[in-house]
């Protein structure tokens, strides 16, 4: 249920970033931004993005999606833990030089969902299981257990000029950035 009263271009941008996963592309589609800077729309669609009825009624939405869709987190990771769990012996079994593919029939599900490819080739047949170190990887991400990265950004920028300006010639020079950079417009409700 909405519990937050949004315009409707605020509930289309909702619907759209669930859609898109684009702030900005959200930003675009509900709202008309034709003469607007990539900037002015990346900044705009962060802001409104961080806005509390906004993020909340996002949420709202995600959860509406959760309870429709057929797969929930906890079916996920058991999917993920199948491939980092399957072995090449749960398909194939060899005696000597000989390698002869398991019946499929008897396999059990959670082997026959870790297939990512099985075709004939030259010669015989083809399987490959779906790739180990992404399953842990994309495991690792679910369950929290990377940490996000730290990177340090160093860098300077040239002031000088700024600084021999009047008070009267600097508040000139931000208003024509405020208005070059498009910060003066305000989304068209």
């Amino acid at each position: 249920m909405n519990m937050t009263k949004l315009t409707p271009k605020q509930e289309n941008f909702c619907n759209y970033y669930l859609e898109t996963g684009n702030a900005s592309e959200a930003y675009r589609r509900a709202y008309s931004c034709e003469n607007m800077k990539d900037e002015t729309v990346n900044e705009r669609s962060c802001r409104l993005l961080k806005e509390y009825k906004i993020s909340t009624r996002v949420r709202q939405l995600q959860e509406k999606l959760q309870e429709k869709s057929d797969i929930t987190k906890i079916e996920a990771v058991k999917e993920l833990t199948n491939i980092v769990r399957a072995r090449v012996t749960d398909v194939l079994f060899a005696r000597g030089t000989t390698i002869k593919i398991k019946n499929l029939e008897e396999l059990p599900d959670h082997i026959v969902s870790c297939i990512s490819v099985m075709k004939k080739v030259k010669g015989g047949i083809e399987i490959k299981l779906y790739d180990k170190i992404s399953a842990i990887d994309r495991l690792s991400k679910l369950l929290g257990w990377d940490e996000p990265s730290k990177i340090d950004i160093h860098g300077s920028v040239n002031t000088s000029f700024l600084e021999q300006m009047s008070n009267e010639e600097l508040e000139e020079f931000i208003r024509g950035e405020i208005d070059r950079q498009g910060f003066n417009e305000t989304p068209k409700e």
